[in-house]
């Protein structure tokens, strides 16, 4: 498989599913929903309509299924159909931002964290609070309550044995400050490590804590025998920035969303 079929598969494998959400998979769909109102529940990972004359049955039923929750489109490379973006815009999606590729080899060293940096894996209640600090600070998001319950949940899934989901927090090496947070999902059938939520404070930008953070995952992935790692990187933000770090470029990924409140 080439680098962008890796990735896309990647998407498929729901293994971080919770068990109260749906997942409807079929060779020509697959989808998330769930009565709760986040995208991330409620999104099409995979369209392979054989010819446009099945494309209306599919948009229709995603409809459907999504009615009054955020509802999201991936369409990697081979999601996407011509005749798609018009049933899309018919049932109320739009088109959202644009995602490059990004991918390199785990053989290749990376450029490590600059020497007032640490980054620690997150292991301990501790660790994990300010990854979830820092990354709502770092995309703009509210301060909520993290709730013991999803505490537990999160450092089962981190610590467990031959863990699949990987969190790290880049701190001041000097304050023990929390700087930038990300965190990696691994899949070692497809040789992948995905990257995912990787973000700065606005405070402590170009001081080379996302390099650092960068390098920790890559890392790891090797570790658990991936020799590729990816990302799905955002045109104008994330995609220069995974480009500087030596990330070669393959496929684009685009994205379309539909507000819960969306009336038909």
């Amino acid at each position: 498989m080439d680098v962008d079929a890796r990735m896309e598969q990647s998407l498929w494998d729901l293994f971080w599913l919770p068990p109260w959400a749906e997942q409807v998979d079929r060779p020509e769909l697959l989808y998330t929903r769930s009565a709760q109102d986040q995208h991330a529940l409620n999104q099409v990972l995979r369209v392979r309509a054989g010819d446009s004359a099945m494309l209306p049955s599919l948009v229709a039923e995603v409809d459907q299924a999504h009615r009054g929750v955020t509802s999201r489109w991936i369409l990697a490379r081979d999601s996407q159909h011509p005749d798609l973006p018009a049933l899309l815009l018919r049932h109320g999606w739009k088109p959202e931002h644009r995602h490059h590729v990004r991918a390199a080899s785990t053989e290749r060293p990376a450029a490590a964290a600059e020497p007032d940096v640490r980054v620690l894996p997150v292991e301990d209640t501790r660790t994990l609070l300010d990854c979830i600090r820092v990354s709502q600070l770092a995309f703009g998001r509210k301060n909520r309550r993290v709730s013991e319950e999803r505490i537990a949940d999160e450092l089962a899934q981190l610590t467990r044995p031959r863990a699949r989901v990987h969190r790290f927090v880049a701190y001041d090496a000097s304050t023990g400050t929390p700087m930038a947070s990300g965190g990696l999902n691994t899949f070692p059938d497809l040789g992948v490590g995905f990257l995912w939520g990787g973000g700065t404070i606005p405070a402590y930008r170009r001081r080379g804590a996302y390099r650092g953070l960068v390098a920790a995952r890559m890392a790891r992935a090797a570790v658990v025998g991936c020799e590729l790692v990816g990302v799905y990187a955002r045109e104008g933000t994330s995609d220069p920035i995974m480009a500087a770090l030596g990330f070669s470029r393959f496929g684009t990924m685009l994205t379309w969303t539909r507000s819960g409140d969306h009336c038909p």
